[in-house]
């Protein structure tokens, strides 16, 4: 479980909160991860998962707990300034769990920014998930340009769809993303860039180099 202690630190309004019962709140109610992995959600909210096996109980509930108490209040006070919504803590428990020799630990961040401030102070290199750059936009947002897009979902499923004809479709979120990830996202995919394979119809993992853009409603 050293991975897992080294890594995954919560916050929530400057109290440490541990559970050793699944507990859920915040965007990813339905996020049910197997493997290490992020959900996004349109509004730009993460959800880091990280899961790990262990065969011998090495801490303590207590001992955990303590671990994080001591790390929280450093890692809220410098995450602040990019936390995006400056109501919200910048990482939020969801979900903490030792049951049946797998550890799972799951974190809201109110942002992108706020994930990559986390991941930047408590880097993970075992991780399957090793992003070097991550943003959630809106259609409006994002800048597309000449990116090979493939549709993921509808009668186009599979057929290559020029860029600028989806850049018209408003509504639609864009994940743009560097490095190697599992994602699953709150609203169908609808289109994606190559490299980049679907493992459901909300779910993608991206490839290691470049930059993978994820387009979902």
């Amino acid at each position: 479980m050293n991975r897992i202690r080294n890594t995954c630190l919560c916050a929530l309004t400057g109290l440490a909160v541990f559970c050793t019962a699944a507990c859920t709140r915040g965007p990813a109610q339905a996020f049910e991860p197997t493997e290490d992995s992020l959900y996004i959600t349109g509004s730009g909210q993460v959800t880091s998962a990280a899961i790990e096996t262990y065969e011998k109980d090495y801490y303590t509930e207590e001992g955990l707990k303590a671990f994080v108490e001591e790390n929280l209040a450093a890692f809220n006070q410098d995450a602040a300034s990019t936390a995006g919504d400056k109501e919200k803590a910048p990482a939020v428990l969801n979900t903490c769990t030792l049951a049946d020799g797998t550890a799972s630990l799951l974190i809201d961040f109110s942002s992108p920014a706020a994930y990559m401030e986390f991941m930047a102070a408590y880097p993970d290199e075992e991780s399957g998930v090793q992003v070097k750059a991550l943003s959630i936009l809106s259609m409006e947002e994002a800048e597309l340009g000449d990116v090979s897009l493939t549709a993921a979902a509808g009668k186009e499923k599979g057929t290559a769809v020029p860029a600028d004809q989806v850049k018209k479709k408003s509504k639609l979120h864009v994940a743009v993303v560097e490095g190697p990830a599992l994602l699953e996202t709150d609203g169908a995919i609808q289109y994606i860039s190559d490299g980049v394979t679907l493992t459901g119809e909300n779910g993608a993992r991206t490839p290691d180099g470049g930059v993978s853009y994820i387009i979902f409603k």
